[in-house]
């Protein structure tokens, strides 16, 4: 019988991973963006599937969205900015309508 193991215990894309069985070892690979994940299958032998990584593939894993920040970093700054501006606009929206309320009910009571 094939015995096969899994240092980082299937498949694992945030880690990376080498499958061994019997005497060959498989190491986790990037492909480009996505990542080759190889795992024990059901019959106990190797094998391996591609999975796709959202922030990138960096030293045989799928990178986490608060790793290594890649070359759209200045999308996310203008996010944060569009973020702010938005909350901000926001407030100054509530503040403005508690002022004409306030003034309103205020000329409300002079009548």
């Amino acid at each position: 019988s094939a015995q096969c193991t899994d240092s980082d215990g299937g498949k694992n894309k945030y880690e990376s991973g080498i499958v061994t069985e019997q005497e060959e070892s498989f190491q986790d690979t990037c492909d480009g963006e996505n990542m080759k994940e190889y795992f024990c299958n059901v019959e106990g032998t190797a094998s391996y599937t591609t999975l796709p990584c959202v922030n990138g593939c960096l030293d045989a894993a799928c990178q986490l969205a608060n790793e290594q920040p890649k070359a759209s970093a200045p999308e996310e700054e203008e996010d944060n900015t569009f973020k702010y501006y938005f909350y901000g606009v926001i407030i100054l929206i509530i503040i403005a309508l508690y002022i004409y309320v306030f003034k309103w009910k205020k000329k409300k009571r002079r009548y």
